[in-house]
């Protein structure tokens, strides 16, 4: 698909698409709870590089650490950029779980602004994050245990779990089999990292 030229007739980039971003967005805070309370040791890096220079983990939670800060980064370093775009407060110092908490609440109801503002190619360092985390993690931890109730009134067991695989991601409850639509992830996820922040998971 042909784009449309600006004033200087040079053909403007695609934007990312809004609803891929903020899925991302979802997926990567996801990402952190599991890495975050599971540590995780990865099947392969996923990084290609000469085994001479692959770093070595001497602890099995270190890759985990290191990637859900990476994570936390990373939004971090998006958030600061929107903020000072909009002549807003920056995102705040602290612990990870803080800093990852303001910058889903901040990014997220924002996403059709980023994409607007900031390329595609530019954006794409974070669907890239996430595929080279779950890569890493391969076939063997296909599913994300929430630590929240279920919504569901006639059950409300902490078996929520994020499932994944070929052609589908979705968050669903093992006990009652209640399926969370796409629109009620931003609350579903906002309820978890609250309570991650309150100290309640």
């Amino acid at each position: 698909m042909t784009q449309p030229a600006n004033e200087d007739g040079e053909t403007q980039p695609k934007p990312m698409n809004p609803r891929r971003l903020r899925q991302t967005l979802y997926w990567l805070a996801l990402d952190w709870i599991h890495l975050h309370t599971t540590l995780p040791t990865p099947t392969h890096t996923g990084e290609r590089t000469r085994s001479a220079t692959t770093r070595e983990y001497g602890h099995p939670a270190e890759w985990a650490s290191d990637r859900a800060a990476e994570i936390v980064n990373l939004l971090t370093g998006w958030h600061d950029y929107l903020a000072e775009q909009r002549n807003e407060t920056p995102p705040p110092t602290g612990s990870e779980e803080r800093r990852l908490v303001a910058a889903w609440k901040y990014l997220e109801p924002r996403v059709e602004q980023l994409t607007q503002i900031v390329e595609a190619e530019a954006l794409k360092e974070l669907p890239d994050l996430h595929h080279k985390i779950r890569r890493a993690l391969g076939v063997s931890t296909p599913k994300y245990t929430l630590p929240i109730p279920c919504p569901n009134s006639d059950c409300e067991l902490r078996t929520l779990a994020r499932i994944q695989g070929i052609g589908q991601d979705f968050i669903s409850c093992d006990s009652c089999g209640y399926t969370f639509k796409e629109a009620h992830y931003p609350l579903l996820i906002r309820m978890t990292l609250d309570a991650y922040l309150n100290g309640a998971a």
